[in-house]
């Protein structure tokens, strides 16, 4: 195995190319070298037999020095949260666990996801623990924003359905809905969190007025649509649905928020 440098230290590096598949191994260590998920690997003694470069820097370590060190040797600089390193270093604890670390004063919050493989080495199979690491921290930030009691009172009170989306996560899943969306659905919170909206247009996903609902998302701009919807219990409302695209301090789009407004005077937009 080997080891990625941390940001620190030169980039200007060739790799010792693997004897049985020089190309197989010059690709993957690119990938590895250019992956913006940290990656570190543990053989079956606890040793550290492999840290890419992201790991390096989310863990703040030199990756010459951790290189075949014991884990928790490696890492004994590393300002955790108690508990943590055990874990990650435990072979028996799997699944992943969410963890914060400072360094110079700033808090790093960090998504750990370890899991064990067996892995082909000789005749025999030797047991490796992977750890994956990914930075979390501005997503946090957007939403304990999108989460602040403020907002809440703000949205709770308001007289128009409000349904946030995470658009850092794949398909959008729903992270809040207030009161209102819940009357005018239908469904519980707990009935909708973690799932995409669409489940609302129901037996019409093909309705024309959703293609700027679609531009919008993709442009990560605001749009409006007036939407054919169905409750719970398979009534049809009509949604006015207003969305807009909620940017954190470094511009990056976190979240979709869409204010639905129940339109009850109007025609019915015409079915696809």
């Amino acid at each position: 195995m080997f080891c990625l440098p941390s940001e620190a230290m030169s980039t200007d590096i060739t790799y010792p190319p693997a004897s049985h598949d020089d190309l197989e191994h010059a690709l993957l260590t690119a990938w590895l070298d250019s992956a913006d998920v940290g990656l570190c690997i543990l053989d079956e003694a606890g040793l550290v037999v492999m840290l890419n470069r992201c790991a390096c820097t989310l863990l703040g370590l030199v990756g010459a020095d951790a290189l075949n060190q014991p884990f928790l040797q490696a890492v004994k600089g590393v300002d955790f949260e108690l508990g943590v390193a055990d874990w990650l270093a435990n072979f028996a604890y799997r699944g992943q666990r969410h963890a914060s670390r400072t360094h110079r004063g700033k808090k790093f919050d960090l998504l750990f996801k370890s899991a064990n493989i067996n892995a082909p080495q000789g005749n025999a199979l030797k047991k490796f623990k992977t750890i994956a690491i990914t930075d979390i921290t501005e997503l946090l930030q957007a939403q304990r924003q999108i989460d602040s009691e403020s907002y809440r009172r703000q949205w709770q009170a308001l007289n128009a359905g409000v349904v946030i989306s995470d658009a850092r996560q794949p398909d959008m899943p729903i992270v809040y809905v207030n009161p209102m969306f819940e009357e005018m659905s239908g469904y519980a919170s707990s009935e909708v969190l973690g799932r995409n909206c669409r489940f609302l247009q129901g037996s019409e996903p093909h309705q024309s007025a959703l293609a700027a609902i679609r531009t919008a998302i993709s442009t990560q701009s605001n749009g409006y649509a007036k939407l054919r919807n169905f409750r719970k219990d398979g009534s049809l409302f009509i949604n006015e649905l207003f969305i807009s695209p909620v940017k954190d301090a470094q511009g990056t789009v976190t979240h979709f928020v869409g204010i639905q407004h129940l339109e009850t005077h109007s025609r019915l937009p015409a079915a696809a």
